[in-house]
């Protein structure tokens, strides 16, 4: 059973009769002083910031029924989102399926089965996984330099699966079958995902199960699965962690740290990233429906990425990255009207910028057949993984996909760039500056106040910001915008004038662009424009 999503759609349009503030067409004030050098506490852009994470319950989905047969969609809208830092993104596959999941290599790729869906949970992750002879090997039908985290099953608690799990990795990426994979690069290995969540139900788990026994565990495994596989180097490195967040401050990375995670060495050695899980809420389970605008409300981003400010410090001190390998707007696949929407691609702009300008390396928004979160959908689907487009007939793009477009504009392809968010004093405008060479070279700018109309007439109503750009006048510089007809439209949207809701994933129409107005810039609600200084 799924949930009504016109009955979600009510509650959002009702919300808009209260929040639809911007019909008047009102032009504010706003200013932003650009500073006369790069910022100290600039840090660096990776190039695979915008990532993604796959449950791999229908990895076939996503990477091609067989080897030798990719998923033509799936790499076009990989390869327009990479085309734009100069690397493919980094894919994590795995999730809460991967501690489903055991070898039965009398199956060529996969068998998954898969519980009744529940009102809560309408597209439910496999209850089993079983991992044929080909499984791994998929990863080549993906866009050539792709890179892979794959992550192993830890929940079984069973060391001799587990380490055959990583053997059979290694025969894929390492071993007999390498061939198979060369364009691709294996560059993580997660053992386990969101060990935090096992005593909630998992059978062999209950109260005693603490960071402590996870770390003792986790290096246990670790020692194991080193044996079958060349870790570090050129190989992959362990990813460690991957709490949910929903249970700190019990279940943090320094916890793990402080019960020895990182005592042994040779583990150490073969360590580079501290990975985690975020998300700006949930969806069901008694949590209120968050009203339109309230995903992209420039506080509540700060606010939910600053609690995590103490573990990327954590991780740093220790020499490592700190990586956010799953996360998105709400768990549980998404709010619909929200995650589905426009505001999901202002929302994961900012949300983007912020965690880079914090030092955190990478986010993998989290991907699934049918998720309302999704940047893509990869197949055709029946009714039942409607994500809220009735797009089913066809593999598309959901709103979301845009944030990684522009952010990976942003970034470019130097691959020694620089962020650092521009204060502004409106609740509504948020600024970043991107460095390469300490020479500023583009600004992000977006407008996060909500526009709710259907009525396409009462697009000169939309509320304006003239946002002048302190230090910028004189300079030459062009703009391209992200216009999307309302904050809640989940089609219609374009970027600097071309639409990427096609059927084969390539955009259609001319790039445009304009010069910026004496270092004034004007900026529609609920819309982000990139600025680039000649």
């Amino acid at each position: 059973m799924r949930i009504p999503l016109d009955v979600a759609h009510s509650v959002v349009r009702a919300l808009h009769t209260i929040r639809a503030d911007s019909a008047a067409g009102n032009v504010t004030q706003a200013s932003v002083q650009i500073p006369n050098s790069q910022p100290a506490w600039a840090q660096p852009l990776s190039p695979n910031l915008a990532a993604i994470s796959i449950e791999m319950d229908r990895w076939q989905d996503w990477a091609g029924e067989k080897v030798g047969q990719p998923n033509q969609y799936v790499n076009q809208v990989l390869s327009n989102l990479g085309e734009r830092t100069g690397a493919m993104p980094y894919l994590r596959v795995g999730a809460d399926s991967q501690d489903r999941a055991t070898i039965d290599l009398s199956f060529e790729v996969m068998n998954a089965t898969f519980p009744a869906p529940t009102a809560e949970v309408p597209i439910p992750e496999a209850a089993h996984i079983s991992i044929g002879r080909d499984f791994y090997a998929l990863s080549g039908n993906l866009p050539n330099g792709t890179p892979f985290q794959w992550g192993v099953n830890l929940a079984s608690l069973n060391r001799t699966e587990t380490v055959a799990q990583a053997a059979l990795i290694a025969d894929a990426f390492q071993g007999d079958r390498a061939h198979l994979t060369a364009n691709v690069h294996l560059d993580g290995l997660e053992i386990g995902n969101e060990p935090d969540f096992y005593n909630g139900g998992k059978p062999g788990f209950d109260a005693t199960w603490t960071p402590v026994n996870y770390t003792k565990t986790w290096v246990d495994y670790a020692r194991g699965v080193s044996e079958v596989i060349q870790l570090g180097g050129d190989g992959p490195y362990l990813t460690p962690c991957a709490f949910t967040g929903f249970n700190a401050p019990t279940w943090i990375p320094q916890a793990a740290i402080e019960a020895g995670l990182l005592y042994d060495d040779d583990i150490r050695a073969v360590i580079k990233q501290i990975n985690a899980h975020v998300y700006s809420g949930a969806f069901g389970y008694g949590y209120p429906l968050t009203p339109v605008g309230g995903l992209m409300d420039k506080t509540t981003v700060r606010t939910n990425l600053t609690m995590r400010a103490n573990e990327v410090t954590a991780a740093k001190s220790e020499g490592l990255q700190y990586v956010f390998s799953e996360g998105n707007s709400y768990a549980n696949h998404g709010q619909p009207g929200t995650s589905n929407t426009a505001e999901s691609a202002i929302w994961g702009v900012d949300w983007m910028l912020q965690l880079a300008s914090m030092g955190i390396e990478r986010m993998h928004f989290h991907h699934g057949v049918g998720y309302r979160y999704n940047f893509f959908q990869p197949v055709a689907t029946d009714a039942d993984f409607n994500d809220g487009l009735n797009l089913t007939s066809r593999a598309h793009i959901l709103p979301l996909y845009h944030a990684g477009l522009i952010v990976n504009e942003a970034i470019g392809t130097n691959n020694n760039s620089y962020v650092a968010e521009i204060s502004t004093a409106n609740d509504n405008v948020v600024a970043y500056g991107i460095w390469e060479n300490e020479d500023l070279v583009r600004m992000v700018v977006a407008n996060t106040q909500v526009y709710a109309t259907d009525n396409e007439s009462a697009q000169q109503g939309r509320n304006k910001t003239d946002v002048s750009l302190v230090g910028a006048e004189g300079r030459n510089a062009t703009v391209k915008r992200l216009f999307v007809p309302q904050t809640t439209a989940m089609r219609g949207i374009t970027w600097a004038g071309q639409s990427f809701d096609t059927e084969d994933g390539k955009p259609t129409g001319q790039v445009t662009q304009e010069s910026l107005n004496n270092g004034v810039l004007e900026i529609e609600a609920s819309s982000v424009a990139l600025i680039s200084f000649n």
